[in-house]
C-alpha cells in the first residue's frame, strides 16, 4: 500500500486505508462517523468514499494477492521427498528421494522479474482505481449539490407562481384580468410544479449515486451536504 498512499497523499492530500482486520474497521467506522457529523463537504465526501467505497477495498485486495503472487514467485520450488519400500520373502529393499524441478531452479530469476513486475502493475492499478474513486465522488458531490439547489429554487419559484395564480383568479374576478392573461399565469403554474416533480427526482437520484460512491447504507445515509454551490470566483484565474 505503500505506492498507493503515496501517490493519494501528494495527488488528493487524502488517507488511504487497507482494512485487513476488525480493529482497522472499527477505527474507519469511527472516521467515517465523525465526517458525517457534520455537513458534508466535497473533500470530506472524498476521504469517506477512499475509507469506505468496498469497490476500494476490493482493488486493495487484488494488490494483496499481487503481493503474495510476488513472493512466491520470487521462492524456489519445494523439493519433493518420496519414500519407497519393498519387502520379498528374503530381502528388504527400500529407496528414498528428494527431487527438485530443476527447470523451476533454472527459470527462477526471471520468473522473479515477472512477478515484481505484475506486483507493481498492481500497484498503479490500485492508485489509479482510488484516483478514479476520488474524481467520480467529487463530481457526484457537486451534481448532488447543484440538484439540490435547483429543486429548492423551484420550489421558491413555484411558490411565487402560485400565489401569481391565485391572484389571477381574484383579478378576473374582479373584471381587472382577462381569461387569456389568466391561462398564462395558471400554465406558468403547472409548467413550474411539473419542472419540481423532475427537479425533486433528479436531487434523489443524485443522492442516491453519491451514497453509493460513499459506501453508505441504513442510518449512515442521514447526513447533509452545503446548501448550495460555492460562489463562482470573482475574475477568471
Amino acid at each position: 500500500m505503500g505506492v498507493v498512499a503515496t501517490i493519494a497523499e501528494r495527488e488528493l492530500n487524502k488517507d488511504v486505508a487497507a482494512i485487513r482486520t476488525p480493529g482497522e474497521a472499527e477505527a474507519v467506522a469511527i472516521a467515517v462517523r465523525r465526517l458525517l457529523g457534520r455537513t458534508l463537504t466535497a473533500d470530506a465526501a472524498v476521504q469517506v468514499a477512499l475509507l469506505n467505497n468496498r469497490g476500494l477495498q476490493a482493488a486493495y485486495n487484488e494488490l494483496a494477492l499481487a503481493e503474495a503472487a510476488m513472493v512466491e514467485g520470487s521462492l524456489p520450488p519445494n523439493p519433493r521427498i518420496s519414500y519407497l519400500r519393498r519387502a520379498g520373502s528374503n530381502e528388504l529393499e527400500v529407496e528414498r528421494a528428494i527431487v527438485a524441478d530443476i527447470l523451476a531452479l533454472a527459470t527462477l530469476p526471471a520468473r522473479s522479474e515477472i512477478a515484481l513486475v505484475r506486483f507493481r502493475q498492481a500497484q498503479l492499478r490500485a492508485a489509479l482505481e482510488t484516483l478514479r474513486l476520488a474524481t467520480d465522488t467529487r463530481r457526484a458531490y457537486y451534481r448532488a449539490v447543484a440538484a439540490q439547489e435547483l429543486a429548492v429554487f423551484l420550489a421558491q419559484a413555484q411558490s411565487t407562481a402560485e400565489t401569481a395564480a391565485q391572484l389571477a383568479v381574484r383579478l378576473g374576478e374582479t373584471g381587472a384580468m382577462n381569461k387569456l392573461d389568466q391561462a398564462r399565469d395558471q400554465v406558468f403554474y403547472a409548467d413550474i410544479t411539473a419542472q419540481l416533480a423532475v427537479a425533486r427526482q433528479a436531487a434523489a437520484s443524485e443522492r442516491e449515486a453519491l451514497i453509493r460512491l460513499l459506501g453508505l447504507w441504513g442510518e449512515t445515509t442521514d447526513w447533509k451536504v452545503a446548501e448550495r454551490l460555492p460562489p463562482l470566483p470573482a475574475s477568471e484565474p
